[in-house]
């Protein structure tokens, strides 16, 4: 790899005798590595406060765990491999974060990689899988926006500068521990972690040689979708004009209309951007609704939601639902038609706390938001994580290579990344000077990162690292459907085991969607073929 431009220099010094063999570990070394002082590395003193040596189980090779953090608080997770291949790798989070799952990087763990992952600089105790009879309580801490109020320097840290240090610290660590520099590096992130992966590549270009960035939040400064589509759907007396239990109506009426228009029911919308559902077969003849039929209002109210939010002058600031993918209005739609309209917590966290200029605290009132008035003022906080810098030429001419993807299901709008992806192709000079480092794939029937009808797990790592180390683009990519729907990376995800796979399609490069031939087995990926997305 180039010059990793993390003071290898300063790094190697602070090293003095820890040299174990080059790309080997142990028990002995990992204790070492706990009295090992990075105090002094430039722009992210480090402090190590903790390491355990993990012996070989479960896919994964034997590797020291070690957990710390650089100033001012931004803790970090590392895993460093027995043997190492020469690589590094860093996982994004979710969300607000304020956790450190390192297991989401299992899979490139478990071939020889040190991974690393932050709680972009700040954290909460956390309701462990002791405390909650199953799985560890992250959503609580990730989906909750207390710790923002009137706290600019820790939202300065979850907006960029908490990753940034996070990669300083953990390159040195991998440095000091194995005694050599890393070869390649590598980010992997989706949601948030394709908002950190984002912003990298822009104010950053030398952290990483190859960067996944899947479904980045929060392009838009004010990505006002997640509270407005709730917003949108008060009446004026403070009730609910849809109901949630209205939504599996609403999308079962689209899929009839829609699925079957690219040749296959299948449960998925292959180009939702050309479905334009008639809402009129919902109308309930009585006049009054029902879960199964829908009122002249909870039928604007839908129209309202595909159409996306507006100001009065007509200018757009929400993408509208994604046909097909209405199911997700249930994670903001949560009453029932008449009862007092409630927002999704982080929704109202993120007014009460992360977007307005001066935190209005905890006793706003989502709803006395007006779009006239108030969505202007979100833009002085919004823009601190906004990734939404076009001009990513540094790292295209340091030889980075980057690959987007989202589904076409996500609540969260594909629109703004496929505007932001037409953006760089100008900046860096067209399509062709694009297509040298840049890559954008949209998934059919996919929600937010995984889940949905389609397919939602696909090898990026191994795309990614034969882009940058052999110079082989990607071209068509291969992604499946596992048993249990719900598909997170891990060491038990590659490679697969075909008795877990449901179903295998191709996703192309933008503007490109796969579409069923009309002929053979439709879940395997060979019987699909490229059209054009109408967006």
């Amino acid at each position: 790899m180039k010059p990793q431009m993390i003071g290898l220099a300063v790094v190697t010094a602070l090293i003095f005798a820890m040299t174990p063999d080059e790309g080997l570990a142990d028990a002995q070394s990992c204790k070492d590595l706990a009295r090992h002082s990075l105090s002094a590395l430039p722009d992210a003193p480090t402090q190590i406060t903790g390491t355990r040596f993990v012996e070989a189980a479960d896919g994964l090779p034997a590797f020291c765990d070690v957990i710390g953090y650089t100033a001012p608080q931004v803790g970090l997770h590392v895993r460093l491999p027995e043997d190492w291949n020469g690589r590094f790798h860093m996982e994004g989070c979710g969300t607000m974060c304020g956790v450190r799952i390192i297991e989401n990087a299992d899979d490139p763990l478990s071939r020889g990689t040190a991974v690393a992952t932050t709680d972009m600089g700040r954290s909460a105790p956390l309701a462990t899988a002791e405390w909650t009879g199953g799985r560890p309580d992250y959503n609580t801490i990730m989906r909750s926006g207390e710790w923002a109020y009137n706290n600019t320097e820790q939202e300065l840290d979850f907006a960029y500068r908490g990753t940034h240090k996070a990669v300083l610290a953990s390159k040195a660590i991998v440095a000091a521990y194995y005694g050599a520099g890393i070869d390649h590096a590598y980010w992997r992130g989706c949601s948030t972690g394709g908002r950190q992966g984002l912003m990298l590549a822009q104010r950053y270009p030398w952290h990483f040689d190859g960067i996944v960035a899947g479904a980045p939040a929060g392009i838009q400064p004010a990505y006002i979708n997640i509270f407005w589509r709730t917003l949108t759907n008060i009446a004026d007396d403070g009730r609910a004009i849809l109901g949630q239990s209205q939504i599996p109506a609403v999308h079962k009426a689209v899929m009839a209309q829609c699925d079957g228009a690219d040749g296959l029911e299948d449960g998925v919308i292959d180009d939702p951007f050309a479905c334009a559902p008639d809402l009129s077969v919902l109308k309930c003849d009585t006049g009054s609704s029902s879960n199964q039929c829908l009122s002249d209002d909870q039928i604007a109210v839908v129209d309202r939601l595909y159409a996306g939010a507006f100001l009065s002058e007509g200018l757009r600031v929400s993408w509208g639902v994604p046909k097909g993918g209405e199911l997700g209005l249930m994670r903001y739609l949560l009453d029932d038609a008449g009862e007092i309209g409630t927002f999704e917590p982080m929704a109202q966290d993120r007014l009460r706390y992360t977007w307005f200029d001066y935190d209005p605290g905890p006793t706003y009132d989502a709803r006395t938001f007006d779009l006239d008035r108030d969505y202007p003022r979100l833009f002085t906080r919004g823009f601190l994580p906004a990734p939404n810098n076009p001009d990513v030429t540094d790292f295209k001419r340091r030889g980075g290579k980057l690959i987007t993807y989202q589904g076409l299901n996500d609540m969260l709008n594909a629109e703004p990344l496929i505007e932001y992806v037409k953006k760089v192709e100008r900046v860096v000079g067209g399509d062709e000077q694009a297509d040298e480092f840049l890559r954008l794939y949209l998934v059919p029937g996919m929600n937010h990162c995984r889940g949905g009808f389609g397919v939602d797990t696909f090898d990026w790592v191994s795309e990614i690292q034969a882009w940058v180390e052999d110079g082989t683009a990607p071209g068509t990519v291969i992604g499946y459907r596992r048993d249990g729907d719900i598909s997170l990376p891990g060491a038990n995800a590659w490679p697969l085991n075909p008795k877990t796979v449901l179903k295998s399609r191709p996703v192309y490069d933008y503007p490109n969607s796969a579409r069923y031939k009309g002929r053979g087995d439709n879940t395997d990926a060979k019987n699909f073929e490229p059209k054009p997305l109408s967006f």
